[in-house]
């Protein structure tokens, strides 16, 4: 890689006066799903340091374009409530199966589950290709897989879009204790793992047993099948109300019920005797607070902040982060309550990110976001459909992981021929962006390909691009390229 990258305006033309190392180019493209002229420029302009203070700062969508945000506010799932979409959804099918038809009712589920998950995803796209600050979008990626909702399971279709956006959105970069109570309290999560089945009496494990080996302390860290059970029993009653109509309890029971949107905590099915979790007395209670001191417990296990340090290394840093990085980053998760950001802070510091970082190879999200932002970089795109085509045909559709523990983030999970192949079919998609901008022309931005040239040159890479034929080859050539695949 250069030493050294020259910056440019938007017109490609005016030499900017500072230079980028090839370890803070290398850690943008680690920070962002690729970074552009205008991540370039505002690098430049801020250094190392304020950059990285600026992104580990949540700002919702202030950090889009006008247009770009007048495209999201459109959405349905802006303005609709989930639980009125599901109600209309139910209401729809009650019609079709009056009219004796099977195949209608079928068309009627999947078209609002298609809608709904394919508006979450459009949402999603358009933040992650044209939100400046970049890292608040990966990490919407990272912990929706670390909490990862499969989207064909009963309701989750409908509530998946308010899960991302009120559950993960916006503690992507808070507390980890308030984003795992978040997750806790949301329909998707609770139909998805089972947990609105768990009641007295009739005990699922599965979220439970979850919750411990993936959300929060890792499948090693020394709990047991008798703590599995005593979580289980502590979240039961915990689960989902979908209807206007009150809740009916005893009035023994009216002070202790919860609930919030679709979330309903409802005592008469919550296990209230005692119980002993991870060493700690649970003196039997009717109320939610159980459940409250459960996460708390959770979040501030070392084991925790162990788990989740590793996971945030791996994703960032490289497939096996070393120990003493891991450590590190743990005992500032300890240190700060589970303060994601600074955890991150750590992770980002210079002399140990930049002694410690690996060659990760693209996951396809990465790949296809990297690919569009550096091809065309901040002119928004029309057609995200299109991209979902092509991620899904990469086989990491982001609704689409039917098991719990997510999408991989190692090279080995995607470096393979069969990936490889697709990705070269799908490169020449990708270069010509006549679909994607519903225009004529490959609406390709020279100055973006000049400007981030180091991320993807190579003296291999030069001879094919000096004989290919057009702007368009040149271009899949490049994000087909084994430098541009790693990053």
């Amino acid at each position: 890689m250069a030493s050294v990258l020259c910056l440019f305006t938007a017109c490609g033309v005016v030499r900017a006066q500072a230079a980028i190392s090839a370890a803070d180019l290398q850690l943008m493209q680690r920070i962002t799903f690729g970074p552009t002229t205008q991540t370039l420029q505002r690098f430049a302009q801020e250094g190392r340091s304020q950059w990285i203070d600026e992104q580990l700062h949540y700002v919702g969508d202030h950090c889009l374009p006008a247009d770009v945000q007048a495209r999201i506010s459109q959405l349905n799932i802006e303005h609709q409530n989930p639980i009125q979409i599901w109600q209309e959804r139910q209401a729809a099918l009650k019609a079709a199966r009056a009219s004796g038809s099977t195949e209608a009712a079928k068309e009627a589920r999947q078209q609002y589950d298609r809608q709904s998950l394919s508006q979450a995803f459009e949402r999603r796209t358009l933040r992650a290709l044209y939100c400046d600050n970049q890292l608040q979008e990966k990490l919407v990626w990272f912990w929706y897989n670390h909490f990862n909702v499969y989207g064909h399971k009963g309701i989750t279709a409908i509530f998946i879009p308010d899960y991302e956006e009120r559950a993960i959105r916006p503690h992507v970069l808070g507390k980890f204790q308030d984003l795992l109570m978040a997750t806790l309290m949301q329909p998707a999560m609770l139909q998805y793992l089972d947990n609105a089945r768990n009641a007295k009496g009739k005990p699922n494990e599965n979220y439970a047993r979850e919750i411990m080996e993936l959300h929060t302390m890792g499948v090693d860290s020394g709990y047991t099948q008798g703590d599995v059970q005593e979580l289980a029993r502590i979240l039961s009653g915990a689960g989902v109300h979908l209807n206007d109509k009150p809740v009916r309890v005893a009035r023994r029971f009216a002070p202790y019920v919860v609930q919030n949107g679709g979330f309903l905590f409802n005592p008469a099915r919550h296990d209230s005797g005692n119980k002993v979790f991870l060493g700690k007395l649970f003196k039997g209670s009717p109320g939610f607070d159980e459940i409250e001191r459960a996460v708390a417990i959770l979040a501030h296990q070392p084991a925790t902040a162990r788990h989740i340090s590793k996971e945030l290394a791996t994703y960032f840093l490289a497939d096996d982060p070393p120990k003493l990085v891991v450590d590190r980053m743990a005992q500032t998760y300890m240190k700060t309550d589970g303060d994601i950001a600074a955890v991150l802070r750590t992770l980002f510091d210079a002399k140990l990110f930049n002694a410690n970082v690996k060659p990760k190879f693209k996951d396809p999200v990465q790949y296809v976001y990297s690919s569009i932002r550096l091809l065309y970089g901040d002119h928004p795109i029309p057609n995200t459909a299109l991209v979902r085509r092509w991620i899904f045909a990469l086989s990491e559709d982001p609704y689409n992981y039917l098991t719990p523990e997510g999408y991989g983030m190692k090279s080995r999970d995607w470096a393979n021929a069969d990936q490889m192949t697709k990705r070269l079919n799908i490169a020449s998609q990708l270069a010509a962006g006549r679909r994607l901008f519903n225009a004529p022309g490959d609406a390709l931005d020279d100055a973006n390909l000049l400007a981030l040239n180091a991320i993807y040159a190579t003296p291999s890479l030069a001879p094919m691009l000096a004989h290919a034929h057009g702007a368009v080859q040149k271009a899949a050539l490049i994000i087909s390229s084994p430098r541009f695949m790693e990053y």
